[in-house]
């Protein structure tokens, strides 16, 4: 029996569905059964539900009995959160999920972290980026989000000493069919012409990687990766003048026509929340953390994951036709929807 936690996210649906078609034994920690039914429809009926959460320590306890593997992929995103909530979900939650774990005599945990764990490229005295390893010393981004997910994936490679099998990945920018909002956001953009600029500079360089990927990766660490390590799930290193000159001519869209410079992205990303706290909004549109994420050198290598898990990227335009058939079919449903519901007003 595996469990499935962080089971109604967009790489927790994908990898559920995934595990079921392929024989296995499902059960997903989720809030209630009616969110359950929501995302999965018909196939929740082959699936166990375990409805609990990260605080919950019984419920946790009730939903590792009789589990011999864990995927745990829930967590808090949040690059505007502050580090005590955050570290409540990410680092707590974590602690009481696996301390059930131990208690129950699960065997193995797949924990996913993050790249922002590790954190960018660092460049070499000449400036030179040399892609981050998961060997390289981390050193994430001062967000809170960044820094409780490498606190998050230590403390997970801390039961190794208590009995259980651990393995962690880290995947970058993640795009593909089932979310509408994200990465998939921006691809939207460039196909529609309204992206206007680059974030920073069109030299800057961006790490996405396929759905698909992150689950046949999260999986191959479940049955072939080496307890204790660190594996990066990423897709190619690009320029974004790569990325999106690629997606406008799989799109028939639009590339960006110029770059904003991050100072000037940072500065509106302060006013946008500060405006926020004035008018008492819990979210700024944008933060300055967020900036800094975006704009950050993400040259990852993925030699590790393909020489042990076995990984090769989907090809990049491959994914991203695939992408935009999903979103163009969301769209034209929602479309369909609004329509019939005026001609029944």
């Amino acid at each position: 029996m595996d469990l499935v936690t962080g089971a109604t996210g967009f790489i927790g649906e994908q990898l559920v569905r995934h595990l079921a078609a392929q024989g296995q034994k499902v059960r997903i920690l989720v809030r209630s059964r009616e969110k359950a039914e929501t995302v999965f429809g018909p196939l929740c009926q082959q699936l166990e539900v375990a409805a609990g959460d990260l605080g919950d320590p019984a419920s946790l306890e009730r939903a590792v009995s009789g589990v011999e593997r864990v995927y745990h992929l829930a967590s808090r995103i949040n690059f505007q959160g502050s580090l005590k909530r955050m570290r409540a979900v990410n680092v707590e939650g974590t602690r009481r999920l696996l301390d059930a774990c131990t208690a129950a005599g699960v065997k193995r945990v797949v924990h996913m972290s993050s790249i922002a764990a590790g954190g960018p490229a660092m460049a070499d005295e000449n400036g030179r980026y040399r892609p981050r390893a998961e060997e390289d010393e981390p050193a994430p981004l001062p967000d809170a989000y960044s820094i409780t997910k490498l606190e998050q994936e230590r403390l997970a490679l801390s039961y190794r000493d208590r009995g259980l099998e651990v393995v962690v990945v880290r995947p970058s920018a993640v795009f593909g069919p089932g979310d509408p909002d994200g990465i998939n956001t921006v691809i939207w953009m460039v196909k529609e012409g309204r992206l206007p600029f680059y974030l920073g500079s069109a030299q800057a360089v961006v790490n996405l990687v396929f759905v698909r990927d992150v689950v046949r990766g999260t999986v191959a660490a479940m049955e072939r990766g080496r307890s204790g390590e660190v594996y990066h799930l990423v897709g190619p290193n690009l320029t974004q003048e790569q990325l999106f000159g690629l997606l406008a001519q799989v799109s028939g869209g639009r590339s960006p026509r110029w770059a904003m410079p991050v100072s000037v992205l940072v500065g509106a990303a302060r006013l946008a929340t500060l405006g926020a706290r004035i008018a008492f909004r819990r979210r700024s549109p944008v933060h300055p953390h967020e900036v800094r994420s975006w704009t950050a050198p993400w040259i990852v290598s993925d030699e590790k994951a393909r020489r042990e898990l076995g990984l090769v990227p989907t090809d990049t335009a491959a994914a991203f036709r695939e992408t935009l058939q999903w979103l163009s079919a969301q769209k034209a449903g929602r479309t369909e929807s609004a329509g019939g519901a005026d001609a029944r007003a």
